[in-house]
């Protein structure tokens, strides 16, 4: 606040322009000359600055207070017969008369806040979830300038290019994750496991909770590991003595070096499953896996440099694919010439892409649902209002003024808008408790998302704006007119008048349209999802029991044959058990676009290359077809013998049959070429085409292949038994048993059936249908009440009309069928603007 005494006291004078007229005239100069004698006074610089602060801070306050006085809203004791009233005392008066007010219509105050509360819950919910996972920003230090480089995962050898030839990207960090297999005292546990780059942790903000991270020097021996703070409460106790213990993770030795922080959220997509990996161990770079050009297993992030846009990294990263396809020609470039780019995009956009549509979806469902239930609130106002005219004319004529009667007003839309807003926080809390509990579908940051201040003032926020809204301005409407007929009880203009009808009418089409637009929503979900249910999975899922592996430690892929196909033959031993097979991944255990393990877009026919298209690989072992109950079309599975020899036998899907050989039958016994390595295989039988990655996407071209064809180890299994005559007592413990008498090492933490796999792929599309269905039937029914009550209003108020019509010699008939139409008539133009909303609607859902 230094500087020169004529420059703040300019300031100053500037300042007291935010009084009141009356007060700044009266004691402005005055203020003025003081403000300046003061601050000469003051005995130094710092002084001076605590008494400008002061002067200017207690100003505002001043004007705060004198302009609430100035328009009527306090008043300032003085002297009289009470001089200790309360300021607030108008306030107060207005709020014992609404509770009065309110009380004496309990049906009409608990309506309107059950309503509110509906209304405020629903969409409360919902924005908690959008405003956790969409709107805020990412919780990682400088988060608007993060990027993740798409298409796909990327080799060891680009990622280590990307760091020394990107410029606008300060710092980069790399992480690939998989299950594995810890040793516990009570046997082996399935846990996830992320190794990562060296700048990983300092490029998402990670700081440790107990020891450290990740140094330089762990890179070399790649022996360390640090501990996710989930894992080290939920599966060591919390106990600090875990620092330099030593655990078996995949029969290697591993020491415990640090323990993430609590705050610490794992970036969606890097890290595995939902809330991240379990345990996080450096990059081993002496990995062959890391080293090859054609192996892509690192998922990669940056951050950008101040200044820099996506669109400059974009150029950066097409030079670099560019250099990438001169020097790896076979492996950057496809067979069309084309070079295999890497996309940048912000990580933000990249992160919640796949759930950012379905949420706006229901967004919008619980804005049109709260939309109808404000509608209806502002029947029950609209109402209330006109039937209180002659209250208010009888106010006025004893001299109330309109500012009276608007604080009066204001204070009873705000005690509804609070019960409402209390209401709908609490249906809000249990509302997304349900959500998360319940939503199939796994969130970004998901474990973060809980109501907080900001949450809690949005929902003080819709309630209030609701109520103000839809509560206080059709009240307004009672006010401001004649006084002589409202207080004689006669006028009817105020209460059955022609823009009165026509504002109840437009809201009853507006409930009915927005309902319509909810319901068939709901139903055209509702629709995709039995069409999903009804769908032919391609194979026969009763009886048929799964148990995913992840067999780890074995060095080669006839170690991992031998091994797994010793697991098989112990499972199809136990009694019941009609028969058993093993592969990579069966089918429905990765769903919703997600795909294993193992893919080729390159196949030559005898007709030259094919290109236009990608075959899946499944490597599997004989009695596949026969434990999945997969129906073969032609040919038959191959025999042990055939399985060892050089032309690969395998069998394919009826689709790939139609696309390379015309038809099933002419695709047995012919060869083709797959692969980059243009590897020969001979069809010895077409299969049935199965929903292999879900009932809702595209059937896949696929080729199944003998295990003893794995080009590489896996660290997966998926074993799949068939029962006879239904699942016997105790099969999931015969199971655990037969599995570890062959192999004690690997955890078994699901067995699960083939049913229940289906089930769960279909399981987002069921929530979805039933979420909006909820939607749509509520509003609904608020439509339909809104519709009864304005009809039961009508009537009410042409009741004296109606008595004379019938005293006339009208016939009953023609007076209920004049109502009827009347009801008719609006229904009818609120369904012709819900069918047009509801085709807009059909659109987006088909979008998303």
């Amino acid at each position: 606040m230094e500087g020169k005494p004529e420059t703040i006291g300019r300031l100053f004078r500037a300042a007291l322009l935010l009084l009141p007229p009356a007060v700044r005239e009266e004691d402005g100069k005055e203020m003025a000359w003081l403000f300046d004698r003061l601050w000469r006074d003051a005995p130094g610089p710092m002084a001076r600055t605590r008494f400008g602060l002061r002067a200017f801070g207690r100003l505002l306050g001043v004007a705060a207070l004198e302009w609430m006085e100035y328009l009527g809203l306090i008043r300032t004791p003085g002297p009289g017969p009470n001089p200790g009233r309360s300021a607030m005392s108008p306030w107060s008066t207005n709020l014992r008369l609404a509770l009065r007010s309110l009380g004496k219509a309990p049906a009409f105050t608990w309506t309107v806040v059950v309503l509110l509360g509906l209304g405020v819950g629903a969409v409360t919910t919902i924005f908690t979830v959008v405003d956790h996972v969409i709107l805020r920003a990412l919780p990682y230090p400088s988060p608007d300038r993060l990027i993740l480089v798409e298409n796909g995962s990327h080799p060891g050898i680009v990622f280590k290019d990307l760091e020394t030839a990107i410029r606008g990207v300060e710092v980069w960090g790399a992480t690939m994750d998989f299950d594995a297999n810890l040793m516990g005292e009570s046997g082996p546990v399935k846990i996830q496991e992320a190794r990562v780059s060296r700048d990983f942790f300092s490029l998402f903000g990670a700081r440790p909770a107990l020891g450290r991270l990740l140094l330089e020097e762990d890179f070399a021996a790649a022996d360390v590991a640090v501990l996710s703070h989930g894992s080290w409460t939920g599966m060591f106790g919390a106990d600090p003595a875990i620092l330099g213990r030593t655990l078996r993770v995949d029969g290697a030795a591993v020491t415990v070096v640090g323990v993430l922080g609590e705050d610490f959220v794992a970036p969606e997509g890097m890290a595995g499953r939902a809330g991240g990996a379990d345990l996080w161990l450096p990059l081993d770079w002496t990995d062959e896996v890391l080293s090859r050009i054609s192996y892509h297993v690192l998922q990669v992030a940056g951050r950008m440099a101040p200044g820099v846009t996506v669109a400059d990294v974009g150029v950066e990263l097409e030079r670099l694919a560019q250099d990438l396809a001169r020097r790896y020609p076979e492996d950057r470039v496809d067979r069309e010439g084309q070079v295999y780019q890497l996309p940048a995009a912000s990580f933000q956009e990249v992160s919640t892409r796949r759930v950012r549509g379905g949420l706006e979806l229901l967004l919008g469902a619980v804005a049109a649902l709260l939309l109808v239930a404000c509608l209806n609130v502002a029947h029950l106002f609209l109402a209330r209002g006109l039937g209180r005219v002659r209250d208010m004319a009888v106010r006025r004529a004893l001299g109330a003024g309109t500012g009276s009667l608007v604080r009066q007003l204001l204070v009873e839309s705000l005690v509804l808008g609070s019960l409402g807003g209390i209401l709908g926080v609490g249906l809000a809390f249990l509302g997304l408790r349900a959500f998360l509990a319940l939503n199939p579908t796994a969130l970004p940051w998901g474990t973060d998302i809980s109501l907080d201040p900001r949450i809690l003032a949005f929902a003080a926020a819709v309630s209030g704006a609701t109520v103000l809204f839809f509560g206080l301005l059709p009240a307004l409407r009672s006010m401001g007119r004649d006084l002589t007929n409202d207080l004689k009880g006669t006028s009817r203009g105020a209460t059955s008048g022609r823009g009165t009808l026509r504002i109840r009418s437009g809201l009853v089409v507006m409930e009915v349209a927005l309902s319509l637009v909810l319901v068939a929503g709901a139903g055209l979900l509702l629709k995709s999802f039995l069409r999903l249910q009804a769908g032919d999975p391609g194979l026969d899922p009763r009886g048929v029991w799964t148990v995913p592996l992840n067999p780890t430690g074995l060095d080669d892929p006839a170690q991992y044959v031998e091994a797994m196909g010793r697991v098989e033959a112990a499972l199809a031993a136990l009694p019941g058990v009609a028969s058993a097979t093993h592969g990579l991944a069966l089918p429905f255990e990765f769903t919703g676009g997600g795909r294993c393990c193992w893919s080729s877009g390159d196949v030559t026919v005898e007709g030259g290359a094919r290109d236009d298209f990608r075959v899946w690989m499944h490597p599997v072992t004989e009695s596949y077809f026969e434990t999945l109950g997969i129906t073969l079309l032609a040919g038959s599975a191959w025999s042990e013998a055939e399985a060892g020899d050089d032309t690969w036998p395998v069998v394919i899907t009826e689709g790939l049959a139609a696309e390379l050989f015309g038809s099933a039958e002419r695709a047995v016994s012919r060869t083709f070429a797959i692969g980059e390595d243009d590897t020969d295989v001979r069809v010895v039988g077409v299969a049935q085409d199965t929903k292999h990655y879900g009932l809702d996407l595209e059937t896949p071209l696929s080729v199944y292949l003998p295990m003893s064809k794995l080009p590489f180890p896996i660290p997966l299994a998926h074993m799949a038994v068939r029962v006879q005559g239904g699942a016997p007592a105790g099969l999931a413990r015969m199971l655990r048993e037969a599995v570890w008498s062959e192999a004690p090492e690997l955890p078994v933490p699901t067995i699960r059936s083939m049913e229940d796999w289906i089930e769960r792929s279909t399981s987002g599309r069921r929530f979805d249908s039933a979420l909006f269905g909820a939607f749509g039937v509520l509003a609904l029914i608020l439509a339909a009440a809104g519709l009864y009550g304005t009809l039961l209003y009508n009537v009410g108020q042409r009741r004296r009309d109606v008595g004379i019509r019938m005293a006339l010699g009208a016939a009953r008939r023609s007076v209920e069928g004049e109502v009827v139409r009347q009801g008719l008539i609006l229904a009818v133009l609120g369904c012709g603007l819900g069918l047009a909303g509801a085709w807009g609607g059909g659109r987006f859902l088909q979008k998303i």
